[in-house]
């Protein structure tokens, strides 16, 4: 799965980093940045986006590029 994580949407509440700590980390601007994409399984890295009150993280298949969420 391709994790990435919309910038301009990011507005560092962190609720990705405490779901799935090894895949994501605020940077230093407070903006959510993916470390490690296999950090979690895929369903906490889902569960991570849909924790993510702006809806700025991305998932997408990395073979077609279908995207799973949002």
């Amino acid at each position: 799965m391709k994790v990435t994580v919309d910038t301009r949407k990011c507005d560092g509440n962190g609720k990705c980093v405490e779901v799935a700590p090894k895949v994501f980390k605020l940077n230093e601007r407070f903006i959510s940045v993916v470390i490690d994409p296999k950090g979690d399984t895929d369903q906490r890295i889902l569960l991570a986006a849909k924790v993510c009150p702006t809806k700025a993280i991305i998932l997408e298949e990395e073979e077609t590029g279908k995207r799973i969420f949002p």
